[in-house]
């Protein structure tokens, strides 16, 4: 394909001068560069606003213009183009002021040969282009950090309905998985919802906007999403891309506030196990002594576990209080990894003795020992043990712990469960303070929901992470990552 000749915009108020230039670039090989001459600043201001150039040749010695300011009007005017100054010898410093300001480049005149002319022109334009796209990525990875951190979910699609882009919010409340959704068609991911308007009408619609509900209705709790679609059409007619942004409103629909605050939590969960206890205390002062002497196993078991259950919201709350101000000291650097499994294991199973524990531990050679403090690991695991048992709908209480290193020397622990699962809009909030995957908040699901919140603030602590994946009616997998120590000081 012929190359198309550069478009250049030459201000030069000597015709002898102008004449030359255009005899300079005559020897050129071939017509690569299009001259349009402009006399004056405000002449070149009006093919400017007039018609598109590649590049600028600027003397800056005008019959109205001189000096800098000739390049500060037509920058101004044009800030993307790129400009090379045409200066003498004695203007070399203040064609040097230009190029800080924003100019590309300058030649001498009566140094100008076409080689060096061309060359000149086509880096300018290179390194406008440069810099301007470079400026375009940054500005793009700022938008692209501003929506990442949105609560409501956007997803951005193609001309064919494809994923290009998701944040985190989008991949949380669709289920898109780790990558993002990218790759995937958007009806498939709306296949298992409900959607107020069905998914044909959406595809097909030629209005630039529509609300919709998507819905998930048949788990405990619902997912009620509220949607807006966003088409983009050119100047035919054709999709060129679609928006859709997701609120949950699932909190509204049910008139409740599913993390609940501190006190509304703390009155349900610790009233529920006060009133059974009182209950059996007032039934025990009414019974006849024969009918006691036979119900006293009962009445005493009862009051058993709802102490227990007291007792343990109690100490979670004294943890959580205690976790801000914990100093964690320097980890130990030979933790046996295994016994500290089978002894968390022990002590959740003397918690829960209505349930059985079937612990599996898969510990790699090189994974046997953690450079972590006894405590701190025993911690970290004992509150997703605890969340196992504690949540478990299936007998016995399946769990697999897995240890490994990763290639960058860290520890990375996997805690799988064969429990009721958790809705995929919950993966990032159940490491929240106070938050429980239930329909509304009873004082029924045991627990203040701060175990994996200690858990998490103890690992991020210490440079580490938590994460979870899970499918309903399948069980949860917990994964904590523990980076490896700095070499010890000697």
């Amino acid at each position: 394909m012929e190359e198309l000749p550069l478009k250049i915009l030459l201000l030069e108020g000597d015709d002898s001068d102008a004449s030359l230039l255009q005899s300079i670039l005559a020897q050129a090989e071939s017509a690569q560069v299009a001259l349009v001459r402009a006399s004056r600043v405000a002449q070149a201001l009006d093919l400017l606003a007039g018609e598109p150039f590649d590049a600028a040749l600027l003397d800056l010695s005008v019959p109205d213009s001189d000096g800098l300011d000739t390049f500060v009007r037509v920058h101004s005017a044009a800030p993307d183009l790129p400009v090379v100054l045409l200066t003498g010898l004695d203007d070399e410093a203040l064609a040097l002021r230009a190029v800080q300001e924003g100019a590309q480049d300058y030649l001498v005149k009566g140094q100008v040969n076409a080689s060096l002319l061309l060359r000149s022109l086509r880096y300018a334009i290179e390194r406008q282009r440069t810099t301007y796209y470079r400026a375009l990525l940054t500005e793009r990875e700022r938008c692209f950090a501003a929506v990442s951190e949105m609560s409501d979910g956007l997803v951005v699609c193609g001309r064919d309905w494809y994923i290009e882009h998701a944040n985190r919010a989008a991949c949380l409340l669709l289920n898109l998985g780790d990558d993002a959704g990218r790759g995937r068609f958007l009806g498939e991911v709306l296949a298992p919802f409900a959607l107020s308007v069905p998914w044909e009408e959406l595809q097909s619609g030629r209005e630039p906007s529509v609300a919709l509900e998507i819905a998930r209705t048949g788990t405990v709790p619902p997912l009620y999403l509220d949607a807006r679609l966003s088409r983009l059409f050119d100047a035919s007619g054709n999709l060129t891309s679609a928006v859709l942004l997701v609120r949950d409103v699932t909190d509204e629909r049910l008139a409740r506030n599913v993390q609940a605050n501190f006190f509304t939590a703390v009155s349900h969960k610790l009233r529920t196990p006060l009133a059974i206890l009182f209950g059996y205390v007032q039934l025990c002062k009414v019974l006849p002594a024969d009918k006691m002497a036979r119900e006293w196993s009962h009445i005493l078991a009862v009051c058993e576990a709802e102490l227990r259950e007291l007792s343990e919201m109690v100490r979670n709350l004294l943890d959580f209080r205690a976790l801000s101000s914990w100093q964690l000291p320097p980890a130990a650097r030979h933790t046996d990894v295994a016994a500290v499994i089978n002894s968390v294991a022990e002590e959740v199973r003397n918690r829960y003795p209505g349930r059985r524990l079937e612990l599996t531990i898969q510990v790699a050679p090189d994974a046997a020992e953690a450079e972590w403090s006894e405590e701190h690991l025993g911690f970290v695991l004992e509150k997703l043990l605890d969340n196992a048992a504690k949540f478990a709908d299936k007998d016995p209480v399946c769990v697999r712990v897995t240890v490994r290193h990763d290639p960058n020397g860290a520890l990375r622990f996997s805690v799988e469960d064969n429990g009721p699962g958790i809705p995929h809009e919950y993966f990032d909030r159940i490491f929240e303070g106070f938050v429980q995957v239930e329909e509304r908040v009873t004082g029924q699901v045991p627990g203040l929901g701060l175990g994996l919140c200690m858990a998490r603030q103890v690992l991020e602590a210490c440079g580490g992470s938590i994460s979870v994946a899970s499918t309903l009616g399948q069980g949860s997998t917990f994964t904590f990552v523990l980076p490896p120590l700095p070499p010890a000081e000697t």
